[in-house]
């Protein structure tokens, strides 16, 4: 017999339990017909989501009649296949056509792997089965031919993801100045002009599928991207290209740490061409990594001197017929400047000390300015040298000018700033100045981009903009002109006269400073503007550490006389009979392999004699010679390797993926070496690695 207390406990479980029972009773009720609505859009809310759809950025065009586009977004497609949306006999009857078509379209990927995937993923019953990721527009409208494909979304299943690539046509080409923006990270007129570029985005609906994947479903939610607006750069092409191919020259044969060379227009103060090259630490190849011209200041050398003497002649302290004793040796404080020629250049005038680079001008600046050094500092500062240009582009260094207070000033820094150290300055700072000389004395803030537009309608216009209306006296300016001019009519850099056409400018040679002291490197510099009595083009050349030679004149004179040369030809409208006489008579420039029609443009607009010789073929193989340029054939065969050796890359990168093949490209210049033989036997998809220099 049980005990009161046992049944007691025996209660309590049996009347625990019922109450644990009603309570799930009562949440289903809760759950079923109280909230059940609201959860059941949670659910659908977690499995269908209106998604962004990022918009196309606007295209970035260079500065020609064809507006050819430096850096655009193209279209790229992820392409999926819903394998159980055709129905079975669809499947029975294209399956095997559709293998045969991906396998012709995409040969990456032999035909049985095609056949097996797809067939997997019909016996899984796959919703969201992947094709093929980045496909191009052109490849997509082929896909869309293909059987079981060709019946579209809803009765075949084939869905497509669209998204945008940025890709940059001419690839190495102004590379740096271009840029690019991801990530937050943004450089160069990508960067600069962002929130032009930037279009508005736009949203899709699209269904969670298994493994996090989502595909878009059909709805009136969903709305189209709007591409950015466009930027139209003040950059030409063909002058960029001549510009790099140069300073590309030099690099190399100088084997030379890192090199600039910026071309900017006088009047408006539009940049044309610029190129920034930097020897990689662990190969001997030149790479856009990083734009000097507007990022690194240094020590400039004697290229600063013409900024010395415009304070000097300015305060009428100097003038440029004054006689000096150029002795080769200048003492301040047991400290000592000696000119390039050790024994000095005896007397003679200012000007001439300027012409050949004489440190004596470190002397006369000392004579007038080191009782009261300030004045000299602010001499500097009234022409602007100190501040920033304040660039579109980011990353400008500041330029340094010391005031005679600073804690760094000491007796010595009079002479040694008047020939360009302890100051530094942006290759693009000192191109500034120079420019303004150029002009009649204004000096113009550089710029990279000419207007903004939305379609056919403008935006944004941007035009020259004045920083300082008067770098100096009109009697100064005159004066600094005839000394630029002689540098090199008489002086250092005689080496660099053109025919045709005068040059001004100057030389610099620098010592590159480093821990405080001063290393075996060099910087040699060439800045000036042409032609000389009725400038149009300012430009400046700067390469660090030269290996060979070590003065402006050699290594960086030769670059701008090279881009002067290639440029007047240019544009040869403004040339007289007599002009395009001398123009037509001088030797002609090395010309690269490539399309036998745009060759032949471009040397009928140069005045150009070409000896054609290639018969009914696209591409040609050319010699320069002293009297004309040959053009021989360079046949190519729909089936074997093309030949690209000596091509410049835009030429080559057409021929070979019209061939089918994939291009990989190191370094820039001209090819001169393709990893796919010529003639061999051609497969189209395979990769083939070919190297510029």
């Amino acid at each position: 017999m049980k005990s009161k207390g046992q049944i007691v406990r025996v209660y309590i479980v049996y009347m625990s339990m019922v109450f644990f029972a009603v309570a799930i009773l009562g949440r289903i009720v809760f759950l079923q017909f109280i909230t059940g609505d609201d959860l059941s859009q949670e659910v659908k809310n977690a499995t269908i989501k209106l998604k962004q759809v990022e918009a196309p950025r606007g295209s970035v065009f260079a500065d020609n009649e064809q507006k050819t586009s430096l850096a655009l977004s193209v279209p790229r497609y992820d392409l999926f296949w819903d394998a159980t949306v055709p129905s079975k006999l669809a499947i029975d009857t294209g399956l095997l056509d559709l293998v045969d078509s991906l396998s012709v379209l995409f040969p990456s990927k032999p035909a049985f792997e095609w056949e097996q995937s797809l067939t997997q993923a019909v016996e899984s019953g796959r919703r969201y089965h992947l094709l093929k990721k980045n496909v191009s527009h052109i490849d997509l409208q082929k896909m869309k031919k293909f059987p079981i494909l060709s019946r579209g979304q809803f009765r075949g299943g084939f869905i497509k993801v669209p998204k945008t690539e940025r890709v940059m046509p001419y690839k190495l080409l102004a590379a740096r100045t271009i840029g690019y923006s991801k990530e937050g990270y943004r450089v160069g007129i990508e960067g600069a002009y962002s929130k032009y570029l930037t279009g508005q985005d736009g949203e899709i609906l699209m269904e969670k599928m298994g493994g996090n994947n989502w595909r878009p479903i059909p709805s009136d939610l969903t709305t189209e991207p709007i591409p950015g607006a466009d930027v139209y750069t003040s950059i030409d092409v063909n002058i960029q290209d001549v510009a790099e191919s140069a300073l590309l020259k030099q690099m190399m044969s100088q084997d030379a740490i890192w090199g600039c060379a910026v071309l900017m227009e006088v009047e408006t103060g539009y940049v044309k061409a610029i190129a920034n090259l930097t020897k990689d630490k662990d190969k001997s190849v030149f790479r856009e990594s990083f734009n000097h011209a507007v990022g690194t200041a240094t020590e400039p050398g004697s290229t600063f001197k013409l900024a010395s003497l415009m304070v000097a002649l300015d305060d009428g302290k100097i003038r440029i017929t004054d006689s000096i004793d150029m002795t080769g040796k200048y003492c301040f404080y047991g400290s000592c400047l000696h000119d390039s020629k050790w024994d000095g250049y005896g007397k003679g005038t200012i000007q001439k000390a300027f012409e050949v680079s004489s440190n004596v001008i470190s002397k006369i600046m000392y004579d007038n300015y080191s009782a009261n050094p300030q004045e000299f500092i602010d001499g500097l500062k009234d022409i602007g040298l100190h501040k920033k240009l304040g660039l579109d582009l980011s990353g400008e260094d500041t330029p340094l000018i010391k005031d005679a207070n600073d804690e760094t000033f000491s007796g010595i820094s009079i002479p040694w700033m008047s020939i360009g150290y302890e100051i530094e300055q942006t290759p693009l700072q000192t191109l500034a100045l120079y420019n303004a000389v150029a002009n009649g004395g204004v000096m113009l803030r550089p710029q990279f981009v000419k207007e903004i537009r939305q379609g056919s309608d403008v935006v944004e216009v941007f035009e020259p903009y004045v920083l300082n209306e008067a770098v100096c006296k009109a009697s100064t300016l005159t004066d600094v002109q005839k000394m630029l001019e002689g540098v090199v009519l008489r002086g250092t850099a005689r080496n660099i006269r053109a025919r045709g056409f005068s040059i001004a400018g100057k030389t610099g040679t620098a010592k590159v400073a480093k821990s405080g002291a001063y290393s075996n490197k060099y910087q040699a510099s060439f800045v000036g503007y042409f032609p000389a009595e009725k400038p149009k083009y300012s430009c400046i050349v700067v390469i660090q550490g030269p290996t060979k030679q070590i003065y402006g004149s050699q290594v960086s004179g030769t670059v701008f006389k090279e881009i002067a040369d290639k440029v007047y030809a240019m544009g040869d409208d403004d040339l007289d009979d007599a002009e395009k006489s001398l123009m037509a008579s001088m030797h002609f420039p090395y010309s690269k392999n490539g399309a036998k029609k745009e060759l032949k443009s471009v040397f009928n607009k140069m005045k150009i004699p070409v000896d054609d010789k290639a018969n009914g073929s696209s591409y040609v193989v050319t010699t320069t010679g002293e009297k004309d340029v040959l053009m021989n054939n360079r046949l190519m065969k729909n089936e074997l390797v093309p030949n690209v050796l000596g091509m410049g890359l835009v030429d080559a990168l057409f021929v070979l993926e019209s061939f089918g093949l994939v291009v990989k490209v190191q370094g820039s210049g001209v090819v001169k070496y393709q990893s796919l033989s010529p003639g061999l036997e051609l497969k189209k998809g395979e990769l083939i690695v070919l190297n510029l220099i």
